[in-house]
């Protein structure tokens, strides 16, 4: 069995998609605002042997039809909700392996602002950095930017011209060997090898120097979650690391073969993007006491939560379902919002899926027993789907970190699943026989040849 990645699934607030979960005894996530929350847990998960930690983020909560229910404040439910990037240094300060990857909106983010961003924490990381690339859904977030609501395709058009001028940015406008450090001449950089740029897109326009020097990696390694056709091909574009939902191991292995099939389309090759699929893992020593440790962690669930976190993610209103019809599919159901959370159903019963919803949150993959059995159930999974990956979804902090580390991993280890992670860049632990920078195949090498073009 080849070895996988492993990454764990992170938010800087109070709940992960188990909406009143906050409240179980062994729950520590109040803690988040605490430095020693994060860099504790960070170690936790080196010497689990995950490859990174992913923090999810949004500047919305929910608010449908003009109101923000008091579930939302009692629960906790994406508000209150701190910055991710900011608890990122002090991780990487007490680890040597753990990358990290961090969630930036195309939308709501201006790309030289966001540029500045990635490459100060690709440098603070010794280049173990990515960028989970949206395109951001919420209409709350339009309004609390002041704003108009985007529709869907366009706010993948607006992306494309992002990546464009992100590309040029962190890409074209300083040579390899710009940077210089000459104490004696009293020369730090080459003044001849660092470009302006100039950006002229439809949606974005920038001209000028780029004032941060190359980073490890120039651009971090580039993840993405949309499951629509636009989010699909974007993608199979730019990304690197693609999340895909499903329970359904016949689903998953058609998203996998689709984005592969895509990217060999776009130019790249299909061992360019790597495929993660959210997991959760219920460790116990028999099955049974398993199903009885989930059934303890979904007692603490608040289904009217639970309903507005959904609505938040799609703008549908698990509470109103008799404004919709509850035998229609998913897959006929049509949002500007995120595509992506309406897909992962497709063609489950809006009745169906409503009750998984309000029970499970965003988990799909739940898999439980005894560590060796859970080995062996994650090694079928990766047969059946062809998936490079998981991102492990915790029911409690830190305990199933503890567990993670304590009892998964030396099974997964045995199987042959969990390989050391190595030193060096984020890219380089996903890509051993690349480099630390983007190969040519990607679109980002274009700008790195052209430099100071206009577009």
């Amino acid at each position: 069995m080849k070895p996988v990645i492993f990454g764990a699934f992170e938010i800087n607030q109070v709940n992960l998609t188990s909406q009143g979960l906050w409240a179980h005894p062994d729950q520590t996530t109040y803690r988040y605002k605490e430095l020693d929350y994060w860099t504790s847990m960070a170690k936790t998960l080196e010497r689990g042997g995950f490859h990174f930690v992913f923090l999810a983020d949004s500047y919305g909560y929910p608010h449908i039809k003009g109101l923000t229910k008091p579930v939302v404040f009692e629960q906790a439910v994406e508000i209150p909700n701190n910055d991710p990037m900011l608890v990122i240094p002090p991780m990487a300060a007490v680890t040597e392996r753990l990358c990290f990857a961090v969630t930036a909106s195309t939308t709501y983010e201006h790309p030289y602002a966001n540029a500045r961003r990635l490459a100060t924490l690709d440098h603070l990381t010794g280049g173990r950095f990515g960028w989970n690339v949206v395109t951001t859904s919420m209409s709350v977030v339009s309004e609390l930017f002041g704003k108009e609501l985007i529709p869907h395709d366009e706010r993948y058009a607006r992306a494309e011209d992002f990546m464009a001028l992100t590309y040029k940015l962190l890409e074209g406008s300083w040579d390899d060997d710009a940077v210089l450090v000459d104490k004696e001449r009293r020369v730090y950089a080459d003044p001849a090898k660092v470009r302006e740029i100039h950006h002229h897109g439809p949606y974005h326009r920038s001209d000028g120097y780029f004032d941060c020097e190359p980073s490890p990696q120039r651009t971090p390694v580039l993840f993405q979650a949309g499951l629509s056709e636009a989010g699909r091909s974007f993608g199979a574009a730019h990304a690197e690391v693609v999340f895909l939902q499903g329970r359904d191991t016949d689903l998953v292995r058609r998203q996998v073969d689709d984005i592969r099939a895509r990217a060999v389309k776009a130019g790249r090759s299909e061992g360019a993007v790597k495929t993660v699929t959210t997991l959760s893992i219920v460790c116990a020593r028999s099955r049974a006491e398993a199903e009885r440790k989930l059934d303890e962690y979904l007692a603490y669930v608040n289904y009217p939560a639970s309903a507005a976190y959904y609505s938040a993610m799609t703008g549908i209103d698990l509470e109103a379902l008799e404004e919709l019809d509850p035998d229609a599919t998913f897959s006929s159901i049509q949002t500007e919002e995120t595509r992506s959370s309406v897909a992962r159903h497709g063609d489950e019963k809006l009745r169906e899926a409503a009750d998984h919803i309000l029970r499970y949150g965003m988990r799909e993959l739940i898999v439980m027993g005894p560590p060796a059995e859970i080995a062996e159930r994650l090694a079928e999974y990766v047969e059946a789907t062809g998936v490079d990956g998981f991102l492990l979804a915790p029911f409690t902090v830190p305990a199933s970190y503890d567990e993670f580390a304590d009892e998964i991993a030396p099974a997964l280890r045995d199987a042959g699943m969990l390989a050391e992670q190595p030193t060096g860049t984020f890219r380089e632990s996903l890509f051993p026989d690349g480099g630390p920078r983007l190969p040519e195949s990607h679109p980002a090498h274009a700008a790195r040849a052209s430099g100071a073009g206009v577009v």
